[in-house]
């Protein structure tokens, strides 16, 4: 079951919404203002923009933006229950009610766990890292000076010290091991 607050979160990973720190403000202040006995948030535009911080004709284009990507709704005051509209007490015939749309956040929530899998899918692929130098037994040659770690299914990678380059490694390689490697390096201009 989606709530108020996973509708939030909704609101804050949406592309759409990420660039405009003001949609996201009033997202929050119409979750916090979301009431669950009425199944909606009824603030008047001059509320939100106290509460906010902004003009009610920068609150009105907030609040558009969140309509406009799916996120919220607006209905008249006057389509609600009797008992509902008798809750909120307010009669003013334009007077309106923002409706959190829970399905909208479902998908977009959906996307975040995709997303969230896929990238630590990647940081697994991206640790594995198999070391270029040779192994007597169970030991792995190094250089002078470096250390070895060993990541997730015994896959050995070389640490080399900061103050090192990668010539300096290579040619430590080439000169003990009699590799084939090969590093090339640009000169400096004077």
């Amino acid at each position: 079951m989606v709530d108020k607050y996973d509708w939030g979160k909704a609101c804050r990973f949406f592309p759409g919404f990420r660039e405009s720190p003001g949609v996201q403000r009033t997202a929050w202040a119409l979750m916090d203002l979301y009431n669950e006995k009425v199944h909606c948030a009824f603030p008047t535009r001059e509320t939100l923009s106290q509460q906010l911080g902004s003009a009610p004709e920068t609150v009105s284009k907030w609040v558009g933006m969140l309509k406009q990507g799916g996120a919220l709704g607006c209905a008249p005051l006057h389509v609600l229950p009797a008992d509902s509209q008798e809750f909120i007490g307010r009669s003013a015939r334009r007077a309106q009610v923002y409706l959190l749309n829970f399905s909208w956040a479902i998908d977009v929530l959906s996307l975040l766990d995709e997303y969230t899998f896929d990238r630590h899918q990647q940081l697994l692929r991206k640790v594995i890292v198999r070391s270029p130098l040779p192994s007597r037994g169970d030991q792995v040659v190094t250089s002078i000076g470096n250390q070895t770690a060993t990541s997730t299914g015994n896959h050995v990678a070389t640490l080399i010290p900061y103050e090192q380059t990668l010539g300096d490694t290579l040619e430590d390689k080439r000169g003990s091991e009699g590799s084939n490697l090969s590093v090339y390096t640009r000169e400096r201009a004077a």
